[in-house]
């Protein structure tokens, strides 16, 4: 399993390279915006029950 930081560092990754395929002709595969839906409700759910 990936630490919190491991986490939020791959979602910084996969945003960057989004917003990269937004200026260049490039089109990124559906699998792409599961996964950072997927990573973006991991780390949601990590700093809510981190507290608790």
């Amino acid at each position: 399993m990936f630490t919190l930081k491991e986490k939020q560092y791959m979602l910084e990754l996969l945003k960057k390279n989004q917003r990269r395929s937004m200026f260049g002709a490039k089109t990124l595969p559906p699998e792409h915006d599961r996964l950072v839906d997927k990573l973006e409700q991991m780390i949601r759910n990590e700093l809510v029950n981190g507290r608790h």
